[in-house]
């Protein structure tokens, strides 16, 4: 009996226990050991590409080095700046070694391949722990703070951007993230330098930067100025390499270019001509934010409501970009940590905040898997700790079983595709609602439920990936054995 009341206790507290954020790490080291995405591998081929042009040639020579593509990498041109993996060099210096002294080619190496990967999972607990600061400055509430960095952590997001496909993205929104808590804590000079860096990473922040910038600065030639000058690493990074071999040819052909070109779809026709609703959604967050009665001085006098609309902000144009904007699978991690650090601004809403980021983020798994996308598909395994510490490599392209998740529920029941707006649909209303709800300057008083204990859906939203992860493993297992090849973990 005392047990049974002990566990309840628990249960209903509002701590986030330890073995809550043991279950929560473990299911991400499941992910990160069962997978080696293809872009990960070229993103550590490119970082690595840096030091041999440096010891053979010089730096200006990446693009032309890379786009021999001597280790045979899925992408030939390296498509992104300098910044995009510098950081990542750096990290990467000891597997370089081991390819460049002692012959062992890294894409051959489960191990090196996941130390790489290790890179992201270490700015990933930087991000947390700048959540948890965020937090904590703007709520005073220990509760609070470790809540928003437990659903960073156990958040789909991250499962997928950083332990499953290994994207580079997690850079700038790790400078990002540091950059808007100096912006909250008013030291505007940091803030503006932490910026520099996450645009110069990759430009995607610059959208939610200038919206910050308007809540306090309402002079259009500082906002101009401002903009100017962070985006003066993404020049700098140019001008490094105007004219350089392979350059232009790179950044045309390569990934990066084709993501901001679809970045404005034609969502409808009209006698203007194309009109994109992100377009229009930019237009309006911009306004909101200028017209808002804030100035320069209200980072220090209104700190804690200024720095509720800093994330708000943010959030609001993240979660735009991500509903109306074209994006890769692994591109939904921009929302966090600020969507979390929202959610738990108001404890009267944070089991319907969490109910709906549940399903919201089971809506967009299941989207993702039933659209035929590069997740959860059989290559992917190749190249991971589990099929080194398996000891055998899968030609899927020869395989007898079925080559994704996505081709397994098509084939049990081909109905099943037909219901992505179904998913898509959920992901999208409950996403607007926790915008809609969680508004700094909007009381929500729902009148059922705002006692209920959110514990079980919390659990129930870090296992979501699970069954995913398990169900590609089981196939990988069981593709015929005519069609695997000796492979090692080193």
């Amino acid at each position: 009996m005392k047990l049974k009341n002990a566990f309840l206790e628990k249960y209903r507290s509002d701590q986030i226990w330890l073995a809550e954020w043991i279950f929560a790490i473990a299911t991400g080291l499941l992910v990160f050991a069962s997978t080696a995405y293809v872009d990960m591998i070229s993103l550590t081929v490119w970082s690595t590409n840096v030091w041999d042009v440096i010891m053979d040639s010089n730096i200006r020579h990446l693009y032309e080095f890379s786009a021999q593509n001597i280790y045979h990498v899925q992408h030939q041109y390296m498509g992104s700046e300098l910044l995009s993996v510098l950081p990542w060099s750096i990290w990467n210096i000891p597997i370089w070694i081991i390819q460049r002294f002692f012959g062992k080619p890294i894409v051959d190496s489960p191990l090196m391949l996941a130390y790489a990967k290790s890179f992201l999972v270490v700015l990933s607990v930087v991000t947390v722990i700048y959540t948890k600061k965020i937090t904590y400055f703007l709520t005073g509430d220990r509760a609070k703070s470790m809540m928003a960095a437990f659903l960073t952590t156990s958040s789909i997001y991250i499962y997928i951007t950083v332990c499953y496909a290994g994207q580079n993205d997690i850079l700038m929104i790790t400078a990002s993230v540091i950059g808007i808590y100096c912006m909250i804590r008013n030291k505007r000079v940091a803030f503006i330098v932490w910026s520099t860096l996450a645009i110069a990473i990759k430009p995607f922040f610059l959208l939610a930067f200038l919206a910050v910038i308007m809540l306090y600065e309402k002079k259009i030639w500082r906002i101009l100025m401002k903009a100017a000058f962070c985006s003066v690493g993404l020049v700098l990074q140019k001008l490094l390499f105007k004219g350089a071999p392979m350059y232009e040819e790179s950044m045309t052909l390569g990934p990066s270019t084709n993501m901001l070109k679809q970045m404005f779809p034609a969502n409808v026709n009209t006698s203007f001509g194309g009109v994109s609703f992100f377009a229009m959604s930019l237009v309006v967050i911009y306004l909101y934010v200028y017209t808002r009665d804030f100035n320069r001085e209200s980072p220090v006098k209104d700190t804690k409501y200024f720095g509720e609309f800093v994330i708000y902000t943010v959030t609001l144009t993240y979660f735009c970009y991500v509903l109306l904007s074209p994006f890769s699978y692994y591109r939904l991690a921009v929302i966090i940590p600020f969507f979390y650090i929202t959610m738990v601004q108001k404890s009267n809403l944070l089991f319907y905040n969490i109910a709906l980021d549940t399903l919201m983020s089971a809506g967009l798994l299941m989207k993702l898997v039933m659209r035929g996308s590069s997740l959860f598909k059989l290559k992917s395994v190749n190249n991971s700790l589990i099929q080194g510490a398996l000891g055998y490599k899968v030609d899927y392209t020869k395989t007898d079983y079925f080559e994704s998740l996505y081709a397994l529920a098509v084939e049990k029941n081909e109905l099943i595709e037909f219901f992505q707006p179904l998913f898509a649909g959920v992901a999208c209303v409950c996403g607007v609602l926790i915008v809609f709800f969680n508004h700094p300057d909007k009381e929500t008083k729902l009148k059922v439920g705002e006692d209920k204990n959110w514990r079980l859906l919390l659990w129930i939203r870090t296992a979501l990936i699970i069954p995913c992860v398990i169900l590609i493993l089981y196939m990988f297992t069981h593709t015929s054995s005519a069609n695997y090849v000796d492979y090692r973990i080193f």
